[in-house]
């Protein structure tokens, strides 16, 4: 019963299918005829007033043919006129050196290769004005390249500020006098060529005439025979043609939505022939590449996309990340590809933000691993030591085993710590619980703590010559930047020397700074250091580690709290580090 109703419901659809393709083109069909019979009509009455279309015809090929004559009169007198510009120009510019100068130049060349152009459209087929028109051309095309030599010669006196190009442009532009005259001469041959083409053009049309009227009896007969055998024959293939078109049309419809859906993908979307050639070039790859669809499509992709034939290559590969220079900047493009016969289409994806985030994946991996490593090698020893030794070991040993577990246990939940304020200030989630805050309190606390760590050789001092006002900020967040600041100013004293931390009141702010004399930061490294991740000794050549967190943790907390986080150094000669808040009336 299922399969029968299935094949009952599939003949209404076929049905319903075949009226919708079928009815349009019957009544096409019926429309025919009835226009063919009118036309039947029509010839009857055409060959009655055969004699008055005959001189209409005369009358309207005049004006064609003179529609033809004085484009070509104007278009020679144009060419010679936009030559002077050109050559005023280069003039102008060779006597300035103002590339403001060359605009006549460039208009004047741009108009002269367009009116050539046009009047080569206008004699095509007409063998002896047109060699002249090729040979104005080539005399054309000589003398811009005479002008650009002219042109180049002054731009590189420009450029070295030498005088000797604008000297030898000058001795040059009587150089092209023989050039000037061999232009005029070809363009001279042209206008005598128009001119025996228009008085050709008006014989011709006399001919045509008494031709037509000898013509027009027999076409209009001729005209009746076939009209009859149209009637017969023309509908039932119209009925066809109108069927097939109607199906290329919903065709042409399907791929017109598809170009519009292609148009509002986020992916840069390339179609390109067998050839080479870009037939397709989505909004999207406007966007990321920087190129109007208008200028890419038609072109080769190689010299719109230079970066094309990589791209190709990493989608063949499956590669996720391809680092393409696009307008100065690096951006890493995930590419992929589809192809079909007669081209290939290429989909780009802008991956930026995942490569950055697979880059920062890896660092964290890399970091916190060998951040965590070493102390939790120490605590494992330690213990170890412990329990398999315990008993062997004197007092005395046993308290340096068990410090030293504290110690680096207190080291792993400074890391883990960092690792967590990280995390919240991606999410925006650090929340802040401010107070007033004892400044000088607070300095001298860091300040006495890290004496008690501090090695042999540093010495470190307190400054606070004025009495400084509590501040309302989060004491415990900025008691870590303090900490955190004062521990690099340790770590990166590796020969010892002072660390001094100053506590100044400024109006309407409060400025606190570390300052110590150890390794230095480049220059070129000093916003560098603020990145999550990012350490000035990555490879722990001088023997100095950490998690990279330190100091992007410090300046965000920083800058949430209103203020800023400053550095100034140079390699070897010390650094120091600038916290400065604002007082909130």
């Amino acid at each position: 019963m299922s399969a029968t109703v299935t094949d009952s419901q599939r003949e209404r659809l076929g049905r319903r299918f075949w009226n919708r393709t079928t009815v349009p083109a019957v009544a096409v069909k019926r429309r025919v005829q009835v226009s063919l019979l009118m036309l039947l009509t029509l010839l009857i009455a055409v060959l009655a007033t055969g004699v008055l279309a005959t001189y209409n015809l005369y009358r309207s090929a005049e004006d064609r043919y003179i529609g033809v004559v004085l484009p070509l009169r104007g278009l020679t007198r144009d060419v010679l006129f936009q030559m002077e510009k050109e050559q005023t120009g280069v003039r102008g510019y060779i006597i300035t050196t103002d590339r403001d100068s060359l605009a006549p130049y460039k208009a004047g060349r741009k108009a002269v290769l367009a009116d050539l152009t046009r009047i080569a459209a206008l004699t095509q087929g007409r063998s002896p004005l047109a060699e002249h028109i090729r040979e104005v051309r080539e005399r054309a095309v000589a003398l811009h390249g005479f002008y650009d030599s002219l042109i180049v010669f002054v731009a590189d006196g420009t450029i070295s500020k030498d005088k000797a190009g604008q000297e030898l442009a000058t001795r040059q532009v009587l150089n092209g006098a023989a050039l000037t005259a061999r232009f005029y001469r070809a363009a001279s041959l042209v206008q005598n060529d128009v001119n025996s083409f228009a008085q050709a053009t008006r014989d011709n049309q006399r001919r045509t005439l008494r031709r037509t009227l000898a013509a027009l009896s027999v076409a209009g007969f001729l005209a009746l025979a076939v009209a009859a055998a149209l009637l017969v024959k023309v509908p039932e293939q119209l009925r066809r043609l109108y069927a097939s078109e109607e199906d290329a049309r919903l065709r042409a419809e399907q791929g017109a939505n598809a170009a519009r859906a292609l148009a509002h993908v986020s992916d840069a979307v390339l179609l390109v022939d067998d050839a080479g050639a870009v037939r397709f070039w989505n909004g999207a790859g406007e966007q990321l590449f920087g190129v109007p669809a208008r200028l890419a499509v038609g072109r080769q992709v190689a010299a719109v996309l230079p970066d094309y034939d990589r791209l190709l290559e990493a989608a063949h590969r499956q590669d996720p990340f391809v680092p393409v220079l696009i307008e100065g900047s690096e951006r890493w493009l995930a590419p992929a590809l589809s192809t079909f016969d007669g081209g290939s289409v290429l989909a780009i994806r802008d991956a930026t933000e995942g490569h950055v985030l697979e880059r920062a994946r890896a660092d964290f991996v890399a970091t916190a691993s060998h951040e965590l490593r070493t102390p939790l090698t120490t605590v494992y020893g330690g213990a170890r030591t412990l329990i398999a030794h315990g008993d062997k070991l004197g007092r005395g040993q046993q308290e340096s085993l068990l410090r030293m577990i504290e110690q680096e246990s207190e080291h792993l939940v400074q890391i883990v710590d960092q690792l967590l304020v990280s995390a919240q200030l991606d999410r925006g989630a650090l929340n802040l619980d401010e107070s007033e805050t004892n400044l000088e309190a607070l300095c001298a606390s860091v300040v006495e703590s890290a004496r008690m760590r501090a090695g042999r050789g540093i010495t470190l001092t307190f400054d606070a010559p004025s009495p400084v006002s509590p501040l309302r900020c989060d004491e415990s967040l900025l008691r870590q930047v303090l900490v955190n600041l004062v521990e690099n100013a340790l770590k990166y004293s590796l020969v010892g020397g002072h660390i001094d931390v100053r506590l100044r009141e400024e109006r309407g702010r409060v400025r606190i700074e570390v300052e110590d004399e150890g390794l230095g930061i480049p220059p070129a490294e000093q916003e560098r250091i603020f990145e999550k991740f990012y350490r000035l000794d990555a490879a722990m050549s001088r023997g100095v580690g950490g998690s990279g967190l330190g100091l992007f943790i410090s300046r965000e907390i920083v800058t949430q709290m209103g203020g800023s986080l400053s550095v100034r150094s140079g390699e070897d000669a010390g650094s120091t580090f600038t916290v400065t808040l604002p007082r909130y009336a």
